[in-house]
């Protein structure tokens, strides 16, 4: 058959790409990039390399670009490689527990776990655990209970971290091993700076994410956590800092959560650099949830007052206006995920404009729900919505969101980005750049991350 355009035959065409026609599509190819038409192309990707934010190119150029990209010459940047140093803002604690450590302490002597946890936001329906459990006699069938891949749901999400977090729960010692074994995992991929988040009234004795129950005092987890960062930190030679979330289902943590930012934030090495509201969206939607969203609202308010970096989950797996009111209401200055922005141009321009920093995590948009339609559902990366903020001048970093219960790595989510979205590598650079420019952090402490960030 005749082949025209190489982007339309390798879309239309898959069958084309096979080894036998592999040197006959790469003559065609390369006897197409020497006409006026190739000539434009290497133009263009020439602009994409010099401005990763060049939003005048559309989608269908972009297409072309990544499809052609094995063509280009290699800027010498792996930034999926263990060895390129990396910045990670959107990190659970929670969520990157070591999973063999969690395995072995609940087959220890004396561990007892809740027979089922009541759902925050079904308790009629509770969450069976102790069974599970002990029905795990290795450490790969526990690492399966405890991930959630394939199930594309928040909640089935939050369900996993209802497994495991009664084995932490309390355990002041196993929280300190496990918080140095992140900082270990961390430098182990170059992650030069981290901002680590997670909820202390979460990991404490009567945590959990449904309302009622015990009063819990957060502040030795928190305490826990910082010896075991700060070992780390003096081990492995990277920086952690943290940020405390808020819980949506939990809005009389609000305040606590507040007070504990406020108390810690000058307390290096591993101070509390800023706030979160985690878990959900419901607290925006001030007419069904009112409950949620006034005390959470609040706390945000209060948080500004006192000089407190906000970031806010919003517009994961829910709408543009989430985003909108983050950023206007509460204060946030960043935005975990935000995907959903793309549904409202005017919203997205005005972050834009803002300069509002989202925290992209792509394994976590796919298997919480966060991406969906038909692209999502084909793997098909390279229309995922980071593409697209990124082409329309976002600030947008990557991350690991939650690996363990994801598995993933952060260089994984590099090598998606990468290899999947088609993002060249001097858009991947400008990401952790853009990252830096968004940590909650001193302008010295930025100049120094970004100091070793360039050395490479």
């Amino acid at each position: 058959p005749t082949v025209g355009h190489p982007r339309q035959d390798l879309m239309q065409r898959p069958e084309l790409v096979t080894i036998a026609g592999a040197a006959a599509l790469g003559a065609v190819v390369g006897a197409w990039l020497s006409n006026a038409v190739g000539r434009a192309l290497r133009r263009q990707r020439q602009a994409v390399t010099a401005s990763s934010r060049d939003t005048a190119v559309d989608r269908s150029t972009r297409e072309l670009l990544h499809r052609s990209k094995s063509l280009a010459p290699n800027s010498g940047f792996p930034p999926e490689s263990p060895a390129a140093p990396k910045v990670e803002l959107h990190v659970h604690l929670d969520g990157s527990l070591d999973v063999s450590l969690l395995f072995a302490t609940s087959k220890a002597a004396g561990i007892e776990l809740p027979e089922a946890v009541p759902l925050a936001w079904d308790p009629s329906q509770p969450l069976k655990v102790r069974e599970p459990v002990e029905q795990c006699s290795t450490v790969q069938e526990f690492h399966r209970l405890v991930t959630c891949k394939g199930k594309q749901s928040l909640r089935a999400m939050i369900e996993c971290f209802e497994i495991f977090t009664p084995i932490v729960r309390g355990r002041l010692r196993l929280i300190e091993d496990l918080a140095l074994r992140f900082v270990e995992r961390q430098a182990a991929q170059r992650v030069v700076y981290t901002e680590v988040r997670y909820s202390p009234h979460l990991l404490a004795t009567g945590g959990s994410f449904a309302a009622g129950g015990q009063v819990v005092d957060p502040n030795p987890v928190v305490d826990a956590v910082t010896r075991g960062l700060r070992r780390g930190e003096a081990m492995f030679g990277v920086t952690v800092n943290q940020i405390m979330c808020c819980i949506v289902w939990r809005p009389d943590w609000a305040e606590s959560v507040v007070d504990i930012a406020n108390k810690r934030k000058n307390d290096f090495p591993c101070a509390v650099v800023g706030v979160d509201i985690a878990a959900g969206e419901e607290h925006f939607d001030a007419d069904k949830y009112p409950d949620l969203y006034g005390p959470h609202r609040a706390a945000m308010i209060r948080a500004q007052e006192l000089g407190l970096n906000i970031t806010i989950h919003a517009g994961e797996d829910t709408n543009a206006d989430n985003v909108r009111k983050a950023v206007n209401e509460y204060g946030a200055k960043r935005v975990g995920h935000g995907y959903r922005i793309l549904h409202h141009p005017e919203t997205l321009k005005e972050m834009v404009e803002k300069r509002i920093h989202f925290e992209g995590c792509p394994t976590s948009s796919l298997e919480t729900g966060g991406w969906e339609g038909l692209d999502a559902e084909a793997f098909n990366w390279f229309r995922h919505p980071i593409v697209d903020m990124i082409y329309a001048g976002a600030s947008v970093g990557i991350n690991s969101d939650d690996p363990s219960v994801f598995d993933t790595t952060i260089a994984s989510e590099f090598r998606i980005a990468k290899d999947g979205m088609g993002l060249t590598e001097a858009q991947l650079r400008q990401a952790t750049m853009d990252a830096i420019e968004a940590a909650f952090v001193s302008e010295e402490e930025k100049d120094r991350i970004r100091a070793i960030v360039s050395a490479v």
